[in-house]
């Protein structure tokens, strides 16, 4: 298996969908983060 690289953004949106995959978090709550995070 390669190395991947990511930018810090990528990073937090694919923990953040995690969450909604896991259940952690609704969509409601993950759009609200990464809508703030491309401030």
């Amino acid at each position: 298996m390669g190395l991947i690289t990511m930018s810090e953004r990528d990073l937090q949106r694919i923990e953040v969908l995690s969450k909604v995959v896991d259940g952690r978090a609704t969509l409601v709550s993950a759009a609200r983060v990464l809508r703030a995070g491309q401030a």
